[in-house]
């Protein structure tokens, strides 16, 4: 199995997904900043699908003086021109397709180790576009997914790392670790008890949570990471659903980055199992990192 990029430390390729709407606008401006954190290169994707232009094979058929402008050139020249403002050099790939396959391969063809994409109303981009397209990416993406929802003010200091210890998880927290080691990190793990409502509350406070933190104590010690991160790396329990504890916990103590591991697979196996990263991201307010477990 190849080594994933992030391995060897933050990406030198950051691509950013657009579909040319201000909402694009925030995962630009931290594409930029991370760029200048790590001296990377940006690489702008927009895809033309072509049911946006059902008349696209009339168009070619027409005789050139009356054609209308190409879609791939029109796109093109609008993304040239709204990154123009900005102060550093931006590549740009424009390529008619569906927009998961049109980002996967550029990520490939590029070796991109970040593919970042914004919301809208509190979806990756656009219903219709990325919506469908970011789970696409969480199943199918070999390199870390970056969806933001707020400004780029400054570089990412406080990372929450959701972990139910397996090993997707301990993946996330590796590669949130390379990319960012001067952050202060927090291990935040949320456990539901099947059947707590036969326990007693000493029971589940005391006999599970026991058990949880001696798993995060192993995880931790476990994780490929420095010694200088592991040593500042808060390690936080609670019994409930993990989904909303790390929602009211992200809201109250004003984390700028959540990351969290992704079994990847199929829509069966996301169904059955890896659902919980798709919730969480789904659920937990501001800037989300999904890492898909390389395995």
């Amino acid at each position: 199995m190849t080594e994933p990029g992030w391995m060897n430390g933050p990406p030198a390729t950051i691509l950013v997904a657009t579909d040319l709407s201000a909402r694009c606008d925030r995962a630009l401006d931290r594409a930029v900043q991370l760029a200048g954190q790590w001296n990377a290169r940006i690489l702008a994707v927009h895809a033309v699908e072509t049911e946006d232009h059902p008349d696209l094979t009339r168009i070619w058929e027409t005789p050139s003086w009356r054609r209308p402008p190409d879609p791939e050139q029109r796109a093109r020249d609008q993304l040239l021109a709204d990154l123009a403002e900005l102060s550093v050099a931006i590549d740009v790939h424009v390529e008619a397709g569906k927009p998961a396959d049109v980002i996967l391969a550029a990520a490939a063809r590029e070796n991109a180790g970040l593919i970042v994409t914004g919301v809208a109303r509190d979806e990756p981009l656009h219903r219709s576009l990325l919506g469908d397209t970011v789970h696409r990416l969480m199943r199918n993406s070999p390199v870390p997914l970056l969806i933001t929802r707020n400004k780029a003010r400054a570089p990412y200091r406080r990372v929450v790392v959701a972990t139910d210890f397996a090993a997707s998880s301990r993946h996330a927290l590796e590669a949130a670790a390379r990319f960012f080691p001067d952050a202060d990190f927090t291990l935040f793990n949320g456990y539901d008890v099947p059947f707590a409502s036969y326990l007693t509350e000493e029971e589940v406070k005391v006999g599970f949570r026991g058990i949880e933190e001696e798993a995060a104590r192993r995880f931790l010690a476990e994780a490929d990471i420095a010694d200088e991160v592991r040593s500042r790396t808060v390690r936080l329990i609670e019994h409930g659903v993990p989904e909303a504890l790390l929602r009211d916990y992200v809201r109250g103590h004003r984390v700028d980055l959540t990351v969290v591991g992704s079994h990847g697979g199929g829509a069966i196996y996301e169904l059955v199992i890896g659902s919980t990263a798709r919730r969480i991201i789904d659920t937990v307010p501001g800037d989300v990192l999904l890492v898909r477990d390389p395995a």
